[in-house]
């Protein structure tokens, strides 16, 4: 390739057409690689000038390896395939023609209206390059899996003989050079230098190679010359010559932009300057709003993983931000180390900035293999390529800055739902951590105050979680003063607290760890401030529902019995129930105490609605009950009293319905009474599983004043198992369909073997399993069961 373009610029140079050279020798770079690299045949360039137009030539003998006809762009990661995109956009006009035994590639470009009337109506230059390339293949391990027929007349082996052979045992060590031991290792560089090659004879051949990684999967090729023609594959060493110093020689054509993207137009002109300052390789750099970062965007001659690499500001390698007038100049990167070019052969870097309108909005750098390798006029057309590309770099960093801005844009609203739909304080917390670690910071940690206004480290996450432990211990010296102050210091990381304020009230810090001298800056930080007003709004609300569930949860248990009791000659079993896990406190309650004498009450009720205006009345009608029946009033005049009590509530009364009774034991059977104010009537399963409702519905409580109530009797033998329930059992639904008193009934048919406490679970489950849907009201389950034994004697 080397070899082809000395050529090219040699015969342009003679011929006068100076403002074509460095297209020209572009072009034929790229179509001479594409001959050498898959065909491996001698080759054939031709130029003919023949007025402004020069047409180019590239023939090889291998027909059968065609060219695509459409020249798509290629994938952002593909290391290959930019030679047709590139020819495309320095030509007029290129084609391919076949014949039986060659296929010759031909390109057109036009001199532009400058170039001088005395060019030669017609010239025709050819340069035979007749060497022969051995193209190795080898996989990741270093296994020969290809071997061409140069590669047979270069070392005698023939493919069979070497297929399945690791390739370094080809290479001669004692005859002079070597393999590099990494060389075939998976994802390994580029390289390029001399090693000796055992041939089937005995003798050895001292070769040039290149090495680089196979298009598009595992394992790698080499290209290999005769070590006296290394020049096919090897950049040439820098050398003086006349540069061109006009930006029109140095600029691209007028209308690549429009044929390119802004992306390939700056991959272009990375490569398109190489040549003009005698550079290996060359990157572009452009700057970020965000972060003030410089990004690779662009490069020729370097592994192009190294696209979208972030470099600080004055990193070496970059521009110098105290002076974005000046290039910057490394003669000797030996003493001079730049992150970006380590493990190349490269040995000297110039760097340029692009600057529109003044400000720095990027920079180019180009580097070369040898010491002190540009001289001040390269250095000078370097920063003359820059400014004709400033224009277009500028705008390739607006459009990453604008998608980058909807980037964060949407990252902020979806953090914001995700912090929106959890009312749990440490839930919301936990939620917090994901968002920051690792997209902000390495790591962070939340600090809220107490109900002393104390501030309290509360969660801890690191990107790698077995440095929590380590973090939270640091974390617990810090000092709120220095939380106040941002200036929180952890050994090993660049910390920045951020308040927490939720409507107008500061409840915590966010602070936020990134690596040594990485700060949170400009438009990044404003991104860290959004998310922190977004999680404190989150965790107060929270921490404000937390509240609320806990005093709901207290007036609950007020208006429950403390425990279970033990009553003598009964097997007791409860379940209670609030409608939804959000809801505080509700309107169903069952109770059961003692009377004296061996005698028992108990009230099964349900209010009206559910909430804290429910749980009011609950309260109430529970209260009551029992005051008024350890009083020793009647069954009948307790629910009668209990009436007008929730009447004289005025507005705020609430419809009950109850079940209430009592329970004497005697002589090993219970006598009961029973009031039924508008309740579901209670069940009485025998113990050969048979059931029957009993008690009479009345009128149910808080809506007739003065209403009378009586109560039924009943007595209940060994075995017997009463169940009361409220109608957030038997109504609940699955669609149009309700559990009901029938499926009830016979449901509870099958239980006349089971304790009173696997009876009420088998109920409640009854119920969550008739339907997926959740709970809308209330339930509460009370089931007695007289014992088969004798029952213990009642308390004197």
């Amino acid at each position: 390739m080397a070899e082809a373009r000395r050529f090219t610029r040699r015969t342009l140079e003679a011929w006068g057409a100076d403002e074509l050279v460095d297209s020209a020798s572009l072009i034929v770079s790229e179509l001479v690689t594409n001959a050498v690299v898959h065909t491996g045949t001698p080759t054939l360039v031709s130029l003919a000038l023949r007025g402004p137009h020069l047409r180019i030539e590239v023939e090889d003998q291998h027909p059968a390896r065609k060219l695509p006809v459409m020249t798509a762009p290629p994938e952002e990661t593909s290391e290959h395939g930019r030679g047709l995109v590139i020819t495309t956009s320095l030509s007029t006009a290129w084609g391919v023609e076949y014949t039986k035994t060659a296929k010759r590639v031909w390109v057109m470009c036009e001199r532009d209206g400058t170039a001088p009337d005395a060019a030669p109506v017609e010239q025709v230059a050819h340069s035979v390059l007749r060497t022969r390339v051995g193209v190795v293949e080898l996989s990741d391990g270093g296994v020969v899996t290809g071997w061409n027929d140069d590669a047979v007349d270069l070392f005698g082996w023939t493919a069979e003989e070497v297929a399945g052979r690791p390739y370094a045992d080809l290479v001669d060590r004692a005859a002079g050079g070597r393999l590099p031991d990494d060389l075939t290792a998976p994802g390994a560089a580029s390289w390029q230098g001399t090693y000796s090659v055992a041939c089937s004879d005995g003798s050895s051949e001292m070769v040039f190679a290149s090495h680089t990684p196979a298009a598009g999967g595992p394992g790698s090729v080499a290209l290999v010359v005769a070590e006296e023609q290394r020049a096919l594959l090897e950049h040439p060493a820098p050398s003086p010559r006349v540069v061109h110093s006009s930006a029109a020689a140095l600029g691209l054509r007028e209308d690549a932009l429009v044929r390119l993207s802004v992306e390939e137009y700056l991959m272009l002109a990375a490569e398109r300057i190489r040549d003009p300052v005698t550079a290996d390789a060359t990157y572009v750099l452009l700057s970020h709003d965000f972060d003030d970062d410089f990004e690779v965007v662009a490069v020729s001659g370097l592994s192009e993983t190294l696209l979208g690499t972030r470099l600080a500001p004055d990193t070496p390698g970059t521009p110098d931000l105290h002076n974005t007038a000046l290039p910057v100049v490394v003669p000797d990167l030996g003493e001079f180390t730049v992150p970006l070019l380590a493990g190349t052969e490269l040995r000297s870097l110039v760097v340029v900035p692009l600057v529109m309108e003044g400000s720095l909005v990027g920079a180019v750098g180009a580097a070369s293999v040898v010491t002190h390798g540009f001289s001040d006029d390269e250095a000078a057309v370097l920063q003359q390529f820059a400014d004709t590309i400033a224009l277009t770099a500028d705008r390739a960093r607006l459009q990453a800055s604008e998608r980058e801005r909807r980037g964060w844009l949407s990252y902020i609203a979806d953090a914001g739902d995700l912090l929106a739909g959890s009312l749990d304080q440490d839930m919301t917390m936990a939620i917090t951590g994901q968002i920051v670690v690792p997209r902000i910071a390495q790591w962070c940690a939340i600090h809220l105050a107490d109900e002393r206004d104390e501030v309290v480290l509360q969660q801890v996450w690191h990107e790698d979680e077995q440095r929590n432990e380590q973090l939270r211990a640091a974390l617990e010296t810090v000092e709120a003063d220095d939380l106040v102050k941002g200036s929180v210091r952890i050994p090993g990381y660049s910390a920045t607290s951020i308040p927490l304020v939720a409507r107008g009230r500061r409840t915590g810090y966010l602070t936020i760890g990134r690596p040594p001298g990485e700060v949170l800056r400009s438009e990044f930080f404003l991104v860290a401030e959004s998310i922190a007003r977004r999680a404190a709004l989150a965790i107060d609300n929270a921490r404000a529902h937390g509240a609320l569930q806990a005093t709901g949860r207290a007036l609950q248990n007020s208006l429950l019995p403390a425990f279970v009791p033990t009553v003598p000659g009964l097997d007791v079993g409860v379940v209670y129930e609030a409608a939804g896990e959000d809801t505080a406190a509700g309107g169903d309650f069952y109770d059961l105490f003692p009377l004296g004498n061996g005698t028992w009450c108990f009230a099964v009720g349900d209010v009206c609605g559910t909430g804290a205006e429910a749980a009011a009345v609950t309260g109430l009608a529970r209260h009551t009950i029992e005051a008024l029946m350890r009083t020793g009033l009647p069954l009948t005049a307790t629910v009668e009293r209990l009436n007008t009590a929730i009447l004289d509530e005025g507005p705020r009364a609430r419809f009950l319905t109850l079940v209430c009774g009592t329970l004497r034991l005697d002589s090993g059977r219970v006598r009961l009474e029973i009031v039924n104010a508008g309740h579901p009537p209670p069940y009485l399963v025998d113990d050969r599983g048979g059931v029957r409702e009993i008690g009479t519905p009345q009128t149910l409580l808080g809506v007739v004043d003065r209403t009378p109530y009586f109560a039924d009797s009943h007595v209940l033998d060994r075995g017997d198992l009463l169940v009361a329930v409220t109608d957030g059992v038997l109504e609940r639904r699955a669609g149009s369909r309700m559990l009901g008193e029938e499926g009830f009934a016979e449901e509870l048919s099958r239980t006349s073997h089971l304790p009173a406490q696997a009876v009420a679970d088998r109920i409640r489950r009854l119920v969550a399993d008739f339907s997926e849907a959740p709970q809308h009201d209330d339930m509460a389950i009370l089931a007695l069961r007289v014992q088969a034994g004798p029952p213990a004697p009642a308390p004197a």
